[in-house]
């Protein structure tokens, strides 16, 4: 009778792929990426450790999410670069993303449109509002956020008069969204350490923070048409993730909102795009949050907070309507968060996080805190049951994400303690035994069920009781 034999390998560094520029790790809930190295490693990283998933997540979301017939998708892929522009490194990332899944042992096949999936598929899962605008689709973005300084936040102990941003993702979103969300920190070879949110197969930045504090995140306007188009237009969220590891744009070695300004001048795109930006507060003297509107259809302007009478000098609001070049709409959002301002002005960070609650909905499905001048951030992701922002965030100072990996890690095989080899049999009663986890190489945790017919490959055990990361082979 045909035998399974499982390897035990006793390690040092947990849930780390060698020879691959990345990892998983989770904070009780949280999952956690890290990728390091040139665009191409953080690519394929990102491809071994999640594989599947991202092709799983593209086709849920595009198919189920939006609603795309594979005839409209596959219209949109045809005509994908006669619209959009996206630097080369990041199609570099691209193809070393699908190199990735491929390498893990994952087919990239999909069944919808009988072809495998490819960089052009990458850039459309990154281009998802912006394609959107042009191709006339469903309108997935929503989105809220406000940011507070100086006399606004000084009665806070954390606080003590910095800057503060709340914001909430509202996005059309699908059961396997949620269960792919993802907290992700990129140290990329050339350019600025940075951290986003996003999900599986996003090389791009919705949210994000870089190491110099300068905070960028993207609501959808409501000036929708798009009548420009020479020259191409680039996704809105691959100029985030420029923004975050340029930092210094217009190289005048001042980090601020004009870096962010002068980059979307620089880079025209489709729609609508309100980015709030924030950077650490400094003084009453300096400007440490504006709103830039980039709208296809009359240009890039900004706005800062003593633009708007009701909320300054020390609070900017940013909902999905533009306030520079048109009469702002209707929306209670905006009277929900005037009439919190008005009854209390102070702002600390739990009543900046009930605020977001107070404007979320159904479809917010993640609420952060970002604190610049702190380097720190908070973070909850919405589940089946609770939108985001009714659920308990998650904080992180930034030492807690950077660096991301040890130096020589990608090179480095983990130390053993030993190893020990078992019969199926003798495998399932340790199991029994002991208070233990498994999860399969990409970080996915291994149900009871799961387990008689788990295949061959690479597992991960994690033990309670002492704590400790045991490395399993299978061998069917």
């Amino acid at each position: 009778m045909k035998q399974t034999i499982v390897f035990v390998f006793f390690l040092l560094i947990p849930f780390t792929a060698f020879g691959v520029n990345g990892s998983i790790e989770y904070n009780g809930e949280q999952e956690i990426l890290n990728v390091w190295g040139s665009n191409y490693e953080m690519g394929y990283a990102q491809g071994y450790l999640l594989n599947r998933r991202i092709i799983d997540f593209a086709i849920d979301y595009l198919f189920n999410g939006l609603g795309m017939t594979p005839a409209e998708y596959n219209y949109v892929h045809s005509q994908y670069w006669n619209y959009f522009t996206v630097p080369v490194k990041y199609i570099t990332e691209a193809k070393g993303l699908l190199d990735g899944i491929v390498d893990a042992g994952y087919s990239i096949y999909i069944d919808t449109l009988s072809r495998n999936m490819d960089s052009t598929d990458v850039m459309i899962a990154n281009s998802i509002g912006d394609i959107s605008y042009v191709f006339s689709f469903l309108k997935p973005f929503g989105c809220s956020s406000l940011s507070s300084w100086g006399n606004a936040t000084i009665e806070d102990t954390l606080l003590n008069g910095n800057i503060i941003m709340g914001r909430n993702l509202d996005f059309t979103h699908t059961e396997m969204m949620l269960k792919n969300a993802l907290l992700m920190t990129f140290d990329p070879d050339s350019g600025k350490d940075w951290v986003g949110f996003g999900y599986s197969g996003i090389i791009s930045t919705i949210s994000g923070m870089n190491e110099e504090m300068l905070t960028v995140e993207m609501n959808m306007g409501s000036r929708t048409n798009t009548i420009n188009f020479n020259p191409k237009l680039e996704p809105f969220q691959f100029t985030q993730r420029e923004i975050l590891e340029i930092s210094d744009y217009n190289g005048n070695d001042t980090i601020n909102y004009r870096d962010v300004f002068e980059k979307c001048l620089d880079s025209p795109n489709a729609g609508s795009w309100l980015c709030h930006t924030i950077v650490p507060y400094i003084d009453s003297a300096t400007i440490s949050a504006a709103v830039i509107e980039c709208v296809n259809e009359s240009g890039d302007t900004f706005r800062i907070a003593e633009n708007d009478t009701n909320f300054r000098p020390w609070n900017l609001l940013l909902l999905n309507h533009e306030e520079v070049n048109y009469t702002p709409l209707p929306d209670p959002r905006y009277d929900i968060v005037l009439d919190s301002i008005n009854a209390d002005s102070s702002i600390t960070t739990e009543r900046m996080f009930n605020i977001m609650r107070a404007v979320s909905w159904i479809n917010t499905i993640q609420t952060m805190l970002f604190l610049p001048n702190d380097s720190m951030i908070a973070i909850s992701f919405a589940d089946s049951v609770n939108n985001s922002a009714n659920k308990t965030p998650y904080w992180y100072k930034w030492s807690d994400l950077f660096p991301n990996h040890s130096p020589g890690v990608e090179e480095t095989k983990a130390k053993k303690r030993g190893k020990v080899v078992l019969l199926y049999s003798d495998f399932i009663g340790l199991l029994k035994k002991e208070n233990v986890t498994i999860y399969n190489i990409s970080g996915r945790k291994i149900n009871p069920a799961e387990i008689s017919g788990m295949s061959s490959g690479i597992y991960f055990i994690r033990r309670k009781n002492p704590p400790r990361i045991h490395k399993l082979l299978i061998l069917r």
